[in-house]
């Protein structure tokens, strides 16, 4: 399995800041100006700068994309997912073109029997997990280019098919919050509750897991060809629970995971502030992982106002503190970055 990262910020996108672009750049003139490079080996200079000076966690919202071959399975639609729906329909296409434009104004009167075949798209199946209809997981769903294709099907799973109908129809009521109903997209949309027990998709076999979190949230294992990846987003422990929302519950669901995905949104002292807002903190993740026996440990819904320098800092005071543990298990923990991809 491949996992790629389209969105990874929690709460609202959070496009870099002037500051924060600022703050980067001196730190790199600082270390040019103490190793004075040469100008003609500049180039190499630049590839040794560490990753948190050249790149960015990024800011768009929750969005996973989960490949086995030619299968692909889609975690959560915040902002992220309508990068992943340009990839996905118009990989031959002018990346300058303004493609859901096309394909709404192309329709008559956004009847979706009239849409064409947008050159270059191909007619494409989705399924599509949610964690729950907060709006920074389902936010970048009306700009998910793939609903608005006549041809194209999808079925979407989670914890409430009325609810998942609901929330997702009511952030496309038109005119007031959005030009094009839902129901006029064009492609097949079908909602479903999920199952008890496991979920068969292609190669990919997936149970679900409650987690507490305000208006509820589903955990996702998914199991291909012997690997298994957990993602869970969007929860808080509540101390003494010994309900299926527990943190006991989550550490045998995950146990000896390959790689673990999880909500980290809050350092730990602010953790403290926020008890009750749905969240966790690196830390008390990172101790249940090295016990479950995970592989590999991704913080992951990244604070909106934290910068990517604390979200680095976070991950350096999360990788000491394992290693402080040391229970024997040795556990990579890294962060979760918008367009890159992790083999799990």
């Amino acid at each position: 399995m491949i996992v790629k990262f389209w969105g990874v910020r929690g709460s609202i996108p959070a496009p870099p800041t002037p500051s924060a672009l600022k703050e980067r750049l001196k730190a790199a003139l600082t270390m040019a100006f103490e190793a004075k490079p040469d100008p003609a080996r500049l180039n190499e200079f630049l590839d040794g700068l560490p990753d948190r000076l050249v790149s960015t966690v990024g800011g768009n919202t929750p969005c996973l994309e989960i490949t086995e071959g030619e299968d692909i399975l889609i975690i959560d639609a915040g902002t992220g997912i309508n990068a992943l729906g340009r990839k996905l329909s118009f990989d031959n296409v002018d990346p300058e073109a303004d493609r859901i434009r096309y394909l709404v104004e192309s329709q008559n009167h956004y009847m979706p029997e009239a849409s064409p075949l947008f050159p270059g798209s191909r007619i494409l199946h989705l399924d599509i997990l949610l964690t729950h209809t907060h709006w920074d997981h389902i936010q970048g769903f009306p700009f998910f280019a793939p609903i608005y294709q006549v041809g194209n099907s999808m079925d979407i799973y989670g914890r409430s098919a009325s609810q998942m109908r609901e929330a997702l129809s009511l952030q496309q009521s038109s005119p007031l919050l959005f030009p094009i109903r839902l129901e006029e997209a064009g492609a097949t949309i079908n909602f479903h509750d999920f199952p008890d027990g496991v979920l068969s998709l292609g190669p990919f076999e997936i149970e679900a897991l409650p987690l507490p979190h305000p208006g509820g949230s589903l955990a996702f294992k998914v199991r291909s060809h012997g690997r298994t990846l957990v993602f869970a987003t969007d929860y808080e422990f509540v101390a003494n629970d010994q309900s299926e929302r527990s943190e006991a519950a989550l550490a045998k669901f995950l146990d000896q995971a390959d790689v673990f995905i999880s909500d980290t949104q809050y350092t730990f002292l602010e953790s403290m502030t926020k008890e009750g807002w749905g969240h966790s903190s690196p830390l008390k993740v990172a101790e249940m992982a090295l016990n479950a026996g995970v592989g590999k440990f991704f913080l992951f819904h990244h604070d909106p106002l934290y910068s990517d320098l604390k979200l680095y800092d976070m991950l350096e005071r999360t990788t000491a503190f394992t290693h402080l543990l040391n229970n024997g298990h040795s556990m990579l923990v890294d962060l979760a970055i918008e367009g890159r991809e992790i083999e799990v």
